[in-house]
């Protein structure tokens, strides 16, 4: 290597190369990155990085460290944000999605230049789940009279007057919610007086 490179160790006197002592560093930050996410992760996380590997040389641990960095704190909330959006995005989907490029589709170009192409895949699942949920919510909104049709009970508004109807009188209005009222069982009747007497004896 060049003379460039390397400075004088202050403690022995041997020259240290600067590169190599900041590659280093930079895979002891990247190791403390990764704390907290399970070892399958790390292993999908390993393959994934390989990815972004040029034809002739290695991988700087600096390179994979700037790449995690993006990603790492993104896979650790559940969530991946793009363009200020924030979608949903389980540790499965990071890993699914990771296995898939991994297999390096026939579409891919290599190397890849960042994490731009994994981050576009998951926010446009995200975005696909959270319009479904928006259209759910609006169907059973929309649903909501019907609750308990199907067991025989009358949906909203089945009481109401036809629209033809412009207005009723209190007592019209009276005599149609009774129409409606359940039918209640009628009281039984007391037993004459002295029906006690009547029994044989």
């Amino acid at each position: 290597m060049s003379n460039n490179c390397c400075i004088q160790c202050p403690y022995c006197g041997k020259d240290v190369d600067v590169i190599q002592g900041m590659e280093m560093l930079a895979g002891n930050e990247w190791t403390a990155l990764l704390q907290g996410l399970p070892n399958s992760m790390i292993g999908v996380l390993l393959r994934y990085l390989e990815l972004f590997k040029p034809a002739k040389q290695d991988l700087r641990w600096s390179r994979r460290l700037s790449l995690s960095q993006e990603i790492v704190p993104m896979m650790k909330a559940a969530q991946v944000k793009r363009k200020g959006i924030v979608y949903a995005a389980p540790m499965p989907a990071w890993e699914g999605e990771m296995l898939k490029l991994v297999a390096r589709p026939d579409w891919m170009t290599l190397p890849l230049k960042g994490n731009g192409l994994l981050i576009k895949i998951l926010a446009d699942k995200g975005e696909q789940q959270a319009a479904q949920t928006e259209k759910q919510m609006v169907d059973n909104y929309r649903n909501r009279g019907q609750v308990g049709v199907d067991k025989g009970l009358k949906p909203v508004g089945a009481l109401l007057p036809s629209p033809d109807v412009k207005e009723l009188s209190f007592a019209e209005l009276t005599v149609m919610a009774k129409q409606h009222e359940p039918a209640t069982a009628q009281k039984p009747k007391r037993p004459p007086k002295g029906w006690r007497d009547n029994l044989p004896k």
